[in-house]
């Protein structure tokens, strides 16, 4: 079993002033400038290649930054909320800031003249993010701090690793709460499309060196590892025998009618779990560089998300988000972009929920939907959940495609050790739906009477065909 203290991203311990997040923000940002300013002269401050720029050392990346939501009344009101707790997407979006703020702290420019010291010709952006690991529940009355630096350098690529930790209330102590890695692009700020070259790392100790060996093994993993592969292949022979028992055990034996459908005690249909919105993408949207910030786009899917996943359990009590899976950045959104987001329940579990949300722009010329992000997040309650049902064969998928998600969920976590999820997804010898129909123990003379009751007199029958629209 893998434990979590060993999946640690951010293990450097910091001897440096923890700083208020807002200011931490505000200092990034003005490396940038203002939206409108002109940064075609910074071209020329851009090196050529990585050996112009001096190796950094993980260390030199570090920041830690405080976010006051338990000792500043106004800072709190923005991250509570009201089903209690903190907003996750909120954090989100700001741990997605909080990663661009630890890339310009690692950038070192030598080309940087005095003219120019005030501006950076690195333009930063978010790539993705994976596996956001939340251990405890995040408090909205007390304060949260973000730790977190460099543990990967490619040429124009870099990956950040961020914890969140959170005052314990007692002792003064910080408790580890979450952590996730982030994996940032660096562009040229003239153009915001050429590829820019980052300082290399210079590694320092055994314990960076294998930070940066696990950075180097998650570039590979990224490469191959495909969780939606059902969209080219077709699923295992044991997810496929998934797939059809769930179809006969939601069906009406008794109107010899494969159309017939009956939805499982404690249950509900996929087709009703869903929630949408749309955004229209206005100039307040952007970021440094005229697109719409990416943890905007985090921080939307995740609250409906959970709104969805709230309305789906009844609203009795309120989710608690446990994990958030890969999110990949696949399209830059524009300003004046429509956005929708589609949410829906895929998967279901003793007491968690998987919940798949998709966000797509329309195209303004052939107007069709293109896909920009999908977030898959778990959920869990105080009690078991209703079992949600998939009805159709698109439906099928995409319940094995978030029952993959949740065990490599699991796997990310440290609840299952490393490689199980994909031998229980062939094997499919875990976490089958709780609605199937468990065989009846068939006595002597009784066989004839369980047949029998599978066939209906004839005006049941034909009513149920007219309810079908006449589907055999």
């Amino acid at each position: 079993m893998t434990s979590l203290s060993r999946r640690n991203l951010v293990t450097i311990k910091s001897t440096e002033e923890t700083v208020l997040f807002s200011d931490a923000l505000e200092a990034a940002q003005s490396l940038i400038g203002s939206k409108d300013c002109d940064r075609s002269k910074l071209a020329k401050l851009l090196p050529a290649s990585q050996d112009e720029l001096p190796p950094r050392t993980m260390r030199d990346s570090l920041v830690q930054a405080r976010i006051p939501i338990g000792s500043d009344p106004e800072v709190r009101l923005l991250y509570t909320s009201y089903i209690g707790g903190a907003r996750v997407g909120k954090l989100l979006k700001d741990m997605d800031h909080f990663a661009a703020i630890i890339l310009y702290k690692h950038i070192l420019n030598p080309l940087q003249t005095a003219e120019y010291a005030s501006l950076s010709a690195h333009a930063v952006m978010t790539v993705r993010m994976d596996h956001l690991h939340i251990k405890e529940r995040i408090r909205s009355d007390r304060d949260i701090v973000l730790v977190g630096h460099v543990t990967y350098v490619g040429k124009s690529s870099a990956e950040v690793g961020i914890r969140m930790e959170q005052d314990d209330g007692e002792t003064g102590n910080r408790k580890h709460v979450c952590e996730a890695r982030f994996v940032m692009a660096a562009r040229d700020a003239a153009t915001g499309t050429k590829s820019a070259p980052i300082n290399p790392l210079n590694l320092t100790s055994r314990e960076e060196k294998h930070l940066y060996d696990l950075g180097e093994s998650n570039i590979r993993h990224r490469a191959k590892h495909n969780q939606d592969s059902l969209f080219e292949t077709p699923p295992t022979k044991k997810e496929n025998e998934i797939i059809h028992k769930m179809f006969l055990s939601t069906i009406d034996h008794r109107a010899r009618s494969f159309s017939a459908r009956v939805k499982p005690e404690n249950s509900a249909w996929m087709m009703d779990s869903k929630l949408k919105s749309v955004l229209l993408c206005e100039p307040k949207h952007r970021n440094d560089y005229n697109k719409v910030f990416g943890g905007l786009i985090m921080e939307k899917c995740m609250d409906l998300a959970l709104t969805n996943t709230y309305n789906y359990t009844g609203c009795d009590a309120a989710p608690v988000c446990s994990h958030v899976d890969d999110v990949a950045f696949l399209k830059p959104v524009e300003i004046g972009d429509l956005m929708f987001f589609h949410s829906q329940v895929v998967f279901t579990h003793e007491n968690k929920v998987q919940t798949r949300v998709s966000a797509e722009v329309k195209n303004k010329i052939d107007k069709n939907l293109k896909l920009t992000n999908v977030l898959q997040i778990t959920w869990e309650l105080p009690e078991r959940v209703p079992a949600v049902v998939p009805k159709s064969y698109h439906e099928a998928m995409a319940y094995l495609t978030g029952r993959r998600h949740f065990m490599i969920g699991l796997e990310n976590q440290g609840l299952l050790e490393k490689g199980m999820a994909e031998a229980q997804i062939n094997n499919a010898s875990n976490y089958l739906p709780t609605w199937f129909e468990k065989p009846e123990t068939e006595k002597d003379g009784e066989i004839e009477d369980r047949e029998m009751k599978y066939f209906l007199k004839a005006e049941e029958t034909m009513r149920l065909r007219e309810r079908e629209f006449g589907a055999m």
